[in-house]
């Protein structure tokens, strides 16, 4: 009696696994939602910028589209003729946080120093690090023209420190 069982039981799972298969959809597939570009307004970076506001010196700014996912940029400040100054930039998506950083080859040890975007409005761009030196706070805020009026503040040993800059398409 035990035999006939197990052919039944085997022959009942058999045919409750091949069940036949329903027929390939013709109708198109869904469409996924599109995701948002995360450096979408920073993008308004990209091009080559200059400062030209102070008589001492020269500030530059070039910003340029790595794959999708980042910006490089390269900032240097001329003083008649020689460069007294130069940063490299950057602005990447990372975990769902944008994030300038910069580095300078002579200051925290040529190491890269994150700044977080923090939400901001469809003309303006701020990245902070309370955590850093100077400066704390970076502010880009596109102006009439096109151009950037950026400010880099902070409290640098006990005093608070204000830059600016006005930088225009070159």
């Amino acid at each position: 009696m035990m035999k006939s069982r197990i052919p039944l039981a085997m022959l009942v799972w058999a045919t409750a696994c091949s069940a036949p298969t329903p027929p390939p959809r013709t109708d198109p597939a869904p469409e996924l939602p599109a995701v948002a570009d995360p450096l979408a307004l920073h993008r308004g970076l990209l091009g080559d910028w200059v400062d030209r506001s102070s008589p001492r010196f020269t500030c530059f700014e070039h910003w340029s589209a790595q794959g999708d996912s980042m910006l490089n940029g390269f900032g240097y400040v001329l003083a008649k003729n020689d460069t007294v100054f130069v940063e490299n930039l950057r602005i990447e998506a990372i975990n769902g946080a944008v994030v300038y950083s910069a580095r300078i080859n002579s200051q925290n040890g040529g190491q890269w120093v994150p700044f977080t975007a923090l939400p901001g409005g469809p003309d303006s761009l701020v990245y902070e690090n309370p955590g850093h030196d100077f400066p704390q706070c970076i502010t880009y805020v596109r102006d009439s023209t096109g151009g950037w009026e950026v400010t880099t503040t902070g409290n640098e040993n006990g005093t608070e420190r204000l830059e600016r800059f006005h930088f225009v398409r070159l």
